[in-house]
């Protein structure tokens, strides 16, 4: 399994709500439908002024994850009214491979 990892700032709470229906209702709808889609999650650091979040998706493996390649593998798609919303984020993301995993993610017997 896949994971891509990618990163922002949200700044403000009325923001990160704005960002989180955002992914409700359009990217994590669209991912869903990507062959080898796993599931995606948005998280927000603990204890942060700033409103730091995490992104990550879940995928069968790094082709299925390509989907979202529109410039070099690693560029970020940010649509343009999401770059407007977030105070800061990252132009690159990263993917991790499992190696190892239990509960949910793991393997199914």
């Amino acid at each position: 399994m896949i994971i891509r990892w990618w990163r922002a700032v949200a700044g403000t709470d009325e923001v990160l709500e704005q960002y989180a229906e955002h992914l409700k209702r359009t990217t994590f709808v669209e991912m869903a439908q990507l062959p080898g889609h796993l599931g995606a999650a948005l998280a927000v650091k603990v204890n942060s002024g700033q409103k730091e979040l995490v992104v990550t998706s879940l995928w069968s493996d790094l082709e299925a994850a390509g989907h979202f390649e529109q410039g070099a593998f690693d560029d970020a798609v940010v649509k343009p009214s999401t770059r407007k919303l977030l105070k800061s984020f990252d132009l690159k993301v990263e993917y991790f491979e499992t190696l190892v995993a239990t509960g949910k993610l793991g393997p199914e017997e």
